[in-house]
C-alpha cells in the first residue's frame, strides 16, 4: 500500500505549557510519511522559545504570524501543507501513536471519502490518567448532516481531510471566531463532501477545570455564530431542502436558544441548566 505524506497542523498561541507535548505525539507517530507545521500565531509567552529546539533540529515546519486568530492559523498551516491528507491537531491535545496510521490506510481504502473522523477521548488537565468518554453518536455518509444541523459531533482533532477537497472547497472562514469548526463541516458536506468515521478512539481532548465555569458572555457569542450558520445553510437550500431537514424549526430552535442566552444575563437562576447538561454530558 502506498504512504501518502500526511500534514499535521498545529496552530498554537500562548501555549508554551502544551505545545511541547502536541509536537511529541505528532512526531512519535507510527506513519512515516509526515510532516509537522506548527504555526504560531502571534504568540507572547514562551511558545517560541520551546519551538526553537524543534525548529532548529528541522523536525517541524514553524510559522510565525501576527495574531489573526485560530481560523487564521490553520489556514496559513494548511497554505503550507504539501501533503496528499491534512490532519488537524491543537496545541494542547495529544494524537495516539497510531492515528495518522488509521485513518491514511481508511482513507486510502475508500476513496469516496473525504473526511474521516475517529472517536477522542477526553481528560482534565488536572487529572491527566483519567480518561474520559463523552456520550456522542457518530454518523457517516448521508447521515451526517441532518445530525450536524443540530449538533457538532465532530471535534477538529479527530479529522483527517483529502487536501484535494480543502483546494476544492476553501478554507475556514476567518470571519468566525467561535464554532468555525461546526461552520467548516457543514460547508464541506453542502459541497458534497463525505463524511465517514472510523470507530476507534486515536486522540486524547484537553479540559482544564478552571475553564468550565459557565461564562453566559461566551454562550451568547456561541449560539450567535450557531444561528448564523443555520442561516448560511438556510439561504443555500432549496425550498425543498429546507423541507426535507426541517430548517424553519431548526431555525426557530436557535432563535429560542439565543433568546433565552441573553435572558440569562438579566435573568441568572436561568443560568444553573447549561452548566447541569455540561456536567452530564459526560460519563
Amino acid at each position: 500500500m502506498r504512504t501518502p505524506l500526511v500534514s499535521i497542523v498545529i496552530p498554537a498561541y500562548n501555549a508554551a505549557a502544551y505545545v511541547r507535548d502536541a509536537v511529541d505525539s505528532a512526531l512519535a507517530q507510527t506513519y512515516a510519511e509526515k510532516e509537522v507545521i506548527v504555526v504560531d500565531d502571534g504568540s507572547t509567552d514562551g511558545t517560541a522559545k520551546v519551538l526553537a529546539p524543534y525548529r532548529d533540529a528541522g523536525v517541524i515546519v514553524y510559522i510565525h504570524q501576527e495574531n489573526k486568530g485560530l481560523s487564521a492559523a490553520r489556514n496559513a498551516g494548511i497554505r503550507a501543507a504539501k501533503g496528499e491528507f491534512v490532519a488537524l491537531l491543537d496545541a494542547d491535545d495529544i494524537f495516539l501513536p497510531n492515528k495518522i496510521e488509521r485513518q491514511a490506510a481508511y482513507l486510502l481504502a475508500h476513496p469516496e471519502c473525504g473526511v474521516c473522523y475517529c472517536d477522542i477521548y477526553h481528560f482534565y488537565e488536572e487529572e491527566p490518567d483519567k480518561m474520559l468518554k463523552l456520550d456522542y453518536c457518530y454518523y457517516s455518509g448521508d447521515e451526517v448532516l441532518p445530525h450536524l444541523l443540530r449538533m457538532n459531533f465532530i471535534n477538529p482533532l479527530s479529522v483527517v481531510l483529502r487536501k484535494s477537497e480543502i483546494d476544492r472547497v476553501g478554507l475556514f472562514d476567518e470571519s468566525y471566531r467561535r464554532s468555525e469548526d461546526w461552520e467548516y463541516w457543514m460547508r464541506l458536506v453542502r459541497h458534497g463532501v463525505r463524511f465517514e468515521h472510523l470507530p476507534e478512539i486515536l486522540a486524547k481532548y484537553r479540559m482544564r477545570k478552571a475553564s468550565m465555569s459557565y461564562d453566559w458572555r461566551s454562550e451568547i457569542q456561541r449560539k450567535r455564530m450557531t444561528l448564523r450558520i443555520m442561516e448560511e445553510v438556510n439561504g443555500g437550500m432549496t425550498p425543498a431542502e429546507r423541507k426535507k431537514y426541517n430548517l424553519p424549526a431548526i431555525l426557530r430552535i436557535n432563535r429560542v436558544k439565543l433568546w433565552y442566552a441573553y435572558a440569562g444575563t438579566y435573568f441568572p437562576p436561568l443560568q444553573w441548566l447549561p452548566r447541569w447538561r455540561q456536567k452530564n454530558r459526560l460519563k
